[in-house]
């Protein structure tokens, strides 16, 4: 089957849902457990502080908490289907390759993602309603901060004046960066077999880090304010922003390509730490 069909791509998709949705759903009861009782914990640590400052902490520790979860889910897509008979039932669906590679893709990167924000939800008002019943505290919650940590900044920062381009242009350079991590670790996920998550977070810091200093060392911006004397003019888009508009989604693009080719080669007896034999080839 080399044709992409709706049908079996929808049929695939089912497939890993229903196979991995139990463990989904201790997961994520695990993961809301962990947020009341952590956010619970720094709370209690912190309570000479201001409540403000209390929330600031526990929206550090949700923030790594989520980023940390999300790319441990995309980096254990394929550890389900490393033992043979899962494999097997896996590699035997009625789907093509591209289906079967997209089904699990789609499922790791939303389902997880969606399933890791709810429990920060649930987690985060398990907190409030506990210390509203039992200390009588205000309900002030982590998650309008926690959201707007990730959305671009001319949303909630009002006092500068953006315009239309520099609003597009954010936009388009964060969904570039979000699309490329998640490519890095799709193709960590597919290449590795064991301490997936581990050794693709550190090439990830790896790069990040050198490009950090080589943009530090050029003097490259993304983004920056313009000033003549102590007079706000503009905001202004950098030529490296619109460098990562362009090289990020082709970089993801091949990320995702050879990710696919990886996984078009595997097979039911593979090697011990990598679903791709270079020797072999």
């Amino acid at each position: 089957m080399n044709s992409f069909s709706f049908y079996r791509f929808g049929k695939a998709l089912r497939w890993v849902w229903s196979m991995n949705f139990r463990s989904l759903m201790m997961w994520t009861t695990g993961f809301s457990l962990v947020i009341f009782f952590a956010e619970m914990m720094i709370w209690y640590l912190n309570k000479g502080m201001t409540t403000q400052n209390i929330v600031g902490i526990i929206l550090l520790f949700i923030t790594i908490f989520f980023m940390i979860g999300v790319g441990a889910s995309i980096s254990s897509m394929f550890l389900e289907i490393n033992k043979k008979p899962r494999r097997e039932a896996f590699l035997m669906l009625p789907a093509s390759n591209l289906e079967k590679f997209l089904s699990v893709v789609l499922y790791f990167t939303v389902a997880w993602t969606v399933c890791i924000f709810l429990s920060i939800v649930v987690g985060d008002t398990l907190r409030m309603v506990f210390r509203s019943l039992v200390s009588g505290d205000e309900w002030v919650s982590c998650l309008p901060r926690f959201v707007d940590s990730f959305a671009p900044s001319f949303l909630y920062r009002s006092i500068y004046d953006y315009t239309l381009s520099y609003k597009v242009m954010q936009v388009v350079v964060l969904t570039a960066m979000i699309l490329w991590t998640n490519s890095f670790y799709t193709l960590g996920a597919t290449l590795l077999r064991k301490y997936t998550f581990v050794l693709t977070s550190i090439a990830y810091m790896i790069i990040v880090a050198i490009f950090g200093n080589v943009v530090s060392y050029y003097q490259m911006e993304m983004f920056h304010a313009v000033w003549i004397g102590d007079h706000y003019v503009s905001q202004e888009v950098g030529t490296l922003g619109y460098v990562l508009a362009v090289v990020l989604p082709l970089l993801a693009v091949i990320n995702y390509w050879a990710s696919f080719h990886i996984f078009k080669g595997f097979q039911l007896i593979t090697n011990k730490w990598t679903n791709y034999d270079i020797l072999k080839r």
